[in-house]
Formats: C-alpha cells, sequence, structure tokens
C-alpha cells in the first residue's frame, strides 16, 4: 500500500512539473525570421507608392511586435506561442483598398510568425492580395541576398480582400517593400 502511494505521488508531481515546463518555455526567432522585421523598426512607417500611369497608394506600416499567447486548456493543451507581427493599413485615399476588414478593425497583418517551443510554427507573409506561406518562406529565409521579389507564382493565395491585386513585390531587407507591379502590369515604385 505504501508503493502504491508513492506512486501515485510519483506520478502527479510528474504531471505537475510536465505541465509547468510546457507553460514556462518560450521559443525565440532566428536572426533570419529577424531580418524580415529590421525595416519596420520605427513607430509607424507611412510609405507612399506611386504608379508609373500616377496613382499613389499611401501605407502604414506599423512597428514590428512580438507577443505572447498562452494556452492553457485540456483542448488545446498548455503551451505559450510566441508571435512576431508586422501590420499594414492602406490609406482611405490610396488606389487599393482593402475589401474586407475585420469584426474589430484591426489591420491586416504583412507579416505573422508564430512559433511554439518544441512544436509548430507559423509563417505568413502577406501584401496586396499575396499570401506566402511557411513552405516558401522555409525556403527562402536563410537567402543573404539584399532583396527578394514575391511573385504570385509562389503565393500560396492570390488576389485576398483586395479590390486590384498584384502581381509581385520587391522586398528589400533595409527599407521594407520598394515596389510592386499590379494585376494590369502597371509598375508602383516607393517615392519615401
Amino acid at each position: 500500500m505504501k508503493l502504491y502511494n508513492s506512486l501515485v505521488y510519483i506520478i502527479i508531481l510528474s504531471v505537475i512539473v510536465t505541465l509547468l515546463s510546457a507553460c514556462l518555455g518560450n521559443a525565440s526567432f532566428s536572426e533570419d525570421e529577424y531580418k524580415f522585421v529590421r525595416p519596420f523598426s520605427d513607430t509607424n512607417n507611412i510609405v507612399i507608392y506611386k504608379s508609373s500611369k500616377g496613382q499613389t497608394d499611401t501605407v502604414l506600416f506599423s512597428r514590428w511586435e512580438t507577443d505572447t499567447i498562452k494556452y492553457r486548456s485540456i483542448e488545446q493543451g498548455y503551451y505559450n506561442e510566441n508571435v512576431l507581427s508586422v501590420n499594414y493599413e492602406l490609406s482611405n485615399n490610396s488606389f487599393h483598398k482593402i475589401t474586407v476588414k475585420s469584426i474589430n478593425n484591426e489591420p491586416d497583418h504583412f507579416l505573422f510568425f508564430g512559433k511554439a517551443k518544441n512544436s509548430y510554427s507559423n509563417k505568413e507573409i502577406c501584401f496586396l492580395g499575396l499570401l506566402f506561406d511557411k513552405e516558401y518562406l522555409e525556403n527562402i529565409i536563410s537567402t543573404k541576398d539584399a532583396s527578394i521579389v514575391f511573385s504570385r507564382h509562389n503565393a500560396k493565395y492570390s488576389g485576398l480582400n483586395i479590390n486590384q491585386g498584384i502581381k509581385s513585390f520587391t522586398f528589400d531587407f533595409n527599407k521594407g517593400v520598394v515596389s510592386f507591379i499590379d494585376d494590369d502590369g502597371v509598375d508602383w515604385v516607393r517615392i519615401n
């Protein structure tokens, strides 16, 4: 009987230690992941793009943020998810328009990286209707190039929640999005 009681206490203690270690541990992001947010170090980067036809888009990129989402339920488990994100919004006078807003009127994510310790990770980059997922981003994340062209051909989805989509955009690791080409083949260039 004494052995049985000791065994019960050991099992309960093991479960508590396991749960606490899952709750306390956090995953961290790599330097390759952080280089994608480097251009968004300033508070509220207002960027103006001008097309070869004279149209303009004014985009507000927020400063990058990190957050920890804590999951504490039997259904989902007990763990922390670290999030690295950059939001963006189009001004009301921009040529391109977001067609679907969130219920809480939150800005759209340009970049969203999520990571849980010893578990899954998620990566997305989305700009003017082009969404790139973890599979594509894992292939390019360790590039040593100064910029990357994100093309519709590599996107998981295109035309998401936008009045007129784009074919591609160029991302510079020091400046952010520097140019894009819309569905009509019109070039848009950052002017500030």
